[in-house]
Parts: structure tokens; C-alpha cells; sequence
């Protein structure tokens, strides 16, 4: 069985020409979370299509899945925030609903990657700490909306919130990801 050692999502395109039989593939690296999605979706494949083996396929979904929310977040639902204009109505409430369903959906990602991560047999403090900071963000998130939603708080305070929250979400999306041996 030949062993690969993939530390950027360059080393999975190059194991598209390859053809070898069984194959060990060892996830190192990627060179940012916001990559993830995409070295996910190819890794899967090649695993899928030729049988070969990695295990941290597991943990990688995870970080794709970390990346899809925090895309989603950035795209998606902080533009509305920033407008001006935006005050909190039927559109908005859906907004801000959707923005709290990403801070709890990041929380249990990390809580189920941070899982992943006990199991193996060298944790990283490095995935340590960025799993604990996905889940400050979800929870910070999450609590932020709430407070908007129950009246605690107006809207504006959420707005002028955004420009730092979004910058936290941009450092994650920027973070290299080391992953731990699996065996």
C-alpha cells in the first residue's frame, strides 16, 4: 500500500492523474479553512472512485463544513446587516434567525470535530484552539441574535456590531488547519 502525505489541496489535485492501486492518504494540512469545502468534495471522490483510505476524511468533513457556515454567515446573512436602511422586520427576522441557526450549527460542529480530535492519538493544540474559537463564534453569534430577538437589545446595536464580528469570521475562513494523527 503506498503512503501519501497531503498538506495543501494542491497534493489532492495531483492525486487526480494518479491511478496506483491502494493507497494510505495522511490529511497533514490544508492551507486554510476556507478551502476546506473543495479539498472535501475532492478528497471524497478520490476515496470513493478508487477505494482508497484516509481517516481524517471524518474530520475534514467537519471543517467543510465549518467553511460552509461561515461562507454563508459572510455572504449571505452579515450583507443585510450592514445596510443602513435595514430595520427589523419580516425579511430581517428571518435574517437574524438564520444567523443564529449558523452560530448553533457552529458550536455542535466543533463540538463533534473536538470529539473526532480526543479519539486520535496526538491532538494538536493548534485544531484545539480553532475548534474552540469556531465555537466562541457560534456562541457569540447565537447570543447576539437572541438578545435582538427578545427585545434585549435594538437592532442598531447588533449593526454596529457586524464589522467586528464579520472580521472574526474572516480570521477563521483564513486559518490553516493541521490535523491530528488518526492511529
Amino acid at each position: 500500500m503506498v503512503h501519501v502525505r497531503i498538506t495543501c489541496h494542491a497534493d489532492l489535485q495531483d492525486l487526480q492523474a494518479r491511478c496506483a492501486g491502494r493507497m494510505f492518504l495522511k490529511l497533514v494540512s490544508l492551507e486554510s479553512v476556507r478551502i476546506a469545502i473543495d479539498s472535501y468534495a475532492l478528497l471524497r471522490n478520490l476515496i470513493e472512485r478508487r477505494y482508497w483510505r484516509c481517516p481524517q476524511i471524518d474530520l475534514l468533513s467537519l471543517v467543510a463544513g465549518m467553511a460552509v457556515e461561515l461562507h454563508e454567515i459572510k455572504d449571505d446573512l452579515f450583507p443585510f446587516l450592514v445596510v443602513q436602511e435595514a430595520k427589523l422586520g419580516e425579511d430581517s427576522t428571518k435574517a437574524l434567525l438564520l444567523l443564529k441557526n449558523s452560530g448553533v450549527a457552529l458550536q455542535r460542529l466543533g463540538e463533534d470535530a473536538k470529539e473526532i480530535v480526543k479519539k486520535c492519538a496526538r491532538s494538536l493544540v493548534e485544531l484545539d484552539g480553532f475548534l474552540g474559537k469556531v465555537q466562541m463564534m457560534g456562541g457569540v453569534l447565537k447570543d447576539d441574535v437572541n438578545q435582538v430577538l427578545q427585545g434585549t437589545r435594538k437592532f442598531a446595536w447588533l449593526q454596529s456590531r457586524a464589522t467586528t464580528l464579520l472580521d472574526a469570521v474572516d480570521g477563521l475562513l483564513s486559518t490553516a488547519v493541521c490535523f491530528p494523527d488518526s492511529e
